[in-house]
Parts: structure tokens; C-alpha cells; sequence
């Protein structure tokens, strides 16, 4: 393919990814805020509730955030009575995160309503499709979370002068690379 032919297909990609993605994360906010919980709060209780049981690093690897940022998410789960932490026995250090009855019974009812949703969309879709969009699905997945794909800096030419009078330079800017590894994500057939 043309170099000119991949970076139209780019900037084709890049609009509809950045509606569809503003659009899922804003109509699934409303339903999972709907039950009184963060967006934050939601996703820590969907990360416990598939998993069963994680420790609070887990946690934050799977969500993308540190360690102290779940740390406050939980806590917020915990007075809620949604989530508990256990001790382990042989590391007192480690903390085992589970859902408790109540947080469970939460975790079912947004799963299943979340589901309902992309069965909606699903049928919207052509039945001979539904399988083909999925495999694109898990494929653009697999490509974005390649760390190679975004290694692309980011250069800015401010059009104004720098500080002090002096000529703006160009900058360029490296993304910062997370240490956090991405955790799996398992695909269905």
C-alpha cells in the first residue's frame, strides 16, 4: 500500500476511533454512574468481579493507574461495602481485593446491562458481519497495545516566541513509557 493511501486510512481510523471511543465511554459513564459509583469505581469493580480476586497491583496494571490511585478507589469501594481486602497470611504485605455479596450483586447487574447494550449494537449489524467485527475488533486491540505502535513523537512548533524573547525551538516530545505490562486480554470464539 501507498504511503499516501496508509496515512489517509490513519487519519479515516483516528476519526472514527476517537468519536466511537467518546461515545461508548460517555453512554457507558452514564450507566455505570447511575448506580451512585465513579467511572473509576465502576471499572475497579468490573476488574474485581471478572477476575474473582486480585491484589491491589493487579488492580492497578489492569486499569492503567498506580498503585495509589487504586489504593483511594478502593477505599471508596470498601466504605460503600462493595469490595473487601484481606491480608494474606504469608505476606502481610499483600491485600486480596473481593467483591463482597452486595458488590457482586452490582458487578451482575452492570455486566448484564452492559451486554444488553452491545447485543443492541450487534443487531445492528448484518448477521453475516457480527463475527468479522469482533476479529477486527481483537486485532485493532492486539495492534494498540503493541508498545512499538506508539512510539511515535510527538513534534510541536509553537508559532509564538519562547520565553524570554528567545525564537521558539522545535520541540519534540517522547510519550512516556509505561513499566506496567498489559495484561491479557482473552478473546472468544
Amino acid at each position: 500500500m501507498r504511503d499516501l493511501e496508509l496515512t489517509t486510512l490513519a487519519e479515516e481510523m483516528w476519526a472514527i476511533t476517537r468519536d466511537l471511543f467518546k461515545f461508548l465511554q460517555c453512554r457507558d459513564r452514564d450507566a455505570k454512574t447511575a448506580c451512585g459509583l465513579s467511572v473509576a469505581q465502576c471499572y475497579s469493580l468490573e476488574a474485581i468481579g471478572t477476575q474473582g480476586q486480585l491484589t491491589l497491583n493487579e488492580l492497578a496494571d489492569s486499569l492503567y493507574i498506580t498503585p495509589s490511585t487504586a489504593s483511594r478507589t478502593i477505599e471508596e469501594l470498601v466504605r460503600k461495602e462493595l469490595v473487601e481486602r484481606r491480608q494474606d497470611p504469608e505476606d502481610r504485605r499483600a491485600v486480596s481485593l473481593t467483591l463482597t455479596a452486595q458488590g457482586q450483586a452490582l458487578f451482575e447487574a452492570l455486566r448484564q446491562h452492559l451486554i444488553e447494550r452491545q447485543r443492541g449494537i450487534l443487531e445492528q449489524i448484518d448477521p453475516g458481519s457480527r463475527q468479522d467485527v469482533l476479529t477486527a475488533l481483537q486485532k485493532l486491540f492486539q495492534a494498540v497495545k503493541d508498545p512499538a505502535c506508539c512510539a511515535v513523537p510527538l513534534v510541536w512548533k509553537p508559532s509564538l516566541a519562547g520565553e524570554h524573547g528567545q525564537d521558539s525551538q522545535d520541540k519534540s516530545v517522547r510519550p512516556q513509557r509505561s513499566s506496567r505490562r498489559v495484561p491479557k486480554r482473552t478473546t472468544t470464539s
